[in-house]
């Protein structure tokens, strides 16, 4: 096996890179108890007593105020709403975290669907916001089944319904990384550093090989980790239809931006904006993910 990557630097999107001497995630990342694929990783690797459980909390930003979320008296206590979109809006969440398949979200928008649960109101206090700074002009459009699965997965990760607990790993991703190349070269296997994919090559409406700007790689089987919308460059012959399928995808790029303080900005793992006068988009997960999880 030989796996090809780009940068110089293993993991990728799970790198870590030196600040001030501490080592950090390029992005930030935590299990869910819901994650079952990693967790079943990490025992096959060996280091699945280096996952720890921390109780974490959440917060809702609104008004100028920050007030205490995630739990049913947070929702309750939250001033300035009335206590039907208070009601509509934790029965949602609450269905949402009990069901475990939901195959009529596929084909509705996540806005058309919370509204319908939630309300015009509760859709504009709790979701718009989020959806907005997350995804700009795809806001409208994102499907009930993307939000779903957060509500469902970090739903998941409770203790009980007051208290919420998230995972990580003892030496962050670089843990994982570190014994994955492990278990990879320990089974016969090659990492390839600075070799970005420039064609995979099909004969007979088969894979044969990947060629790399420097080298050419005989494969049987690709498994690709790149952007969707990139596989075609990737895979020239391509059929017709499938180029036009991965062609329409669209993604956004992010930026996850680390700041050096002297002191806690507050005492949650993350918070909840409602303030659509803010001038800076919400980062990639933390804020959808705090409502998502309550």
């Amino acid at each position: 096996m030989d796996v090809l990557e780009a940068s110089q630097d293993l993991g990728a999107w799970r790198a870590i890179f030196d600040f001030g001497g501490i080592s950090i995630e390029r992005f930030y990342h935590f299990v869910c108890r819901a994650d079952a694929p990693t967790v079943t990783l990490l025992r096959e690797l060996g280091i699945a007593d280096k996952l720890r459980w921390k109780p974490t909390s959440m917060g809702f930003f609104s008004d100028g105020r920050l007030n205490r979320w995630g739990d049913p008296l947070a929702l309750l206590r939250i001033p300035g709403i009335s206590l039907i979109t208070k009601l509509r809006y934790g029965l949602f969440v609450l269905v949402c975290s009990r069901k475990n398949t939901w195959p009529q979200l596929e084909a509705r928008s996540a806005k058309e669907w919370i509204t319908a649960w939630c309300g015009k109101d509760g859709y504009k206090r709790f979701w718009e916001t989020l959806l907005q700074y997350k995804f700009y002009e795809y806001a409208d459009s994102i499907s009930a089944a993307w939000i779903w699965t957060r509500i469902k997965r970090v739903g998941s990760s409770r203790k009980s319904i007051m208290q919420e607990e998230l995972g990580y790993l003892e030496g962050g991703s670089k843990t994982l990384i570190d014994e994955l190349v492990a278990a990879i070269e320990a089974n016969g296997g090659r990492i390839h550093l600075g070799s970005s994919a420039q064609q995979i090559v099909i004969a007979n409406d088969s894979v044969v090989g990947v060629q790399t700007k420097t080298a050419y790689f005989v494969a049987d089987h690709v498994i690709s980790t790149i952007p969707m919308p990139n596989i075609p460059r990737l895979v020239p012959d391509l059929p017709a239809e499938w180029r036009a399928r991965y062609e329409a995808l669209k993604t956004i790029g992010i930026c996850c931006v680390v700041f050096k303080l002297k002191r806690s900005v507050s005492p949650h793992f993350w918070i909840n904006l409602d303030r659509r006068s803010m001038k800076f988009p919400a980062s990639s997960s933390s804020p959808i993910s705090a409502m998502l999880g309550s």
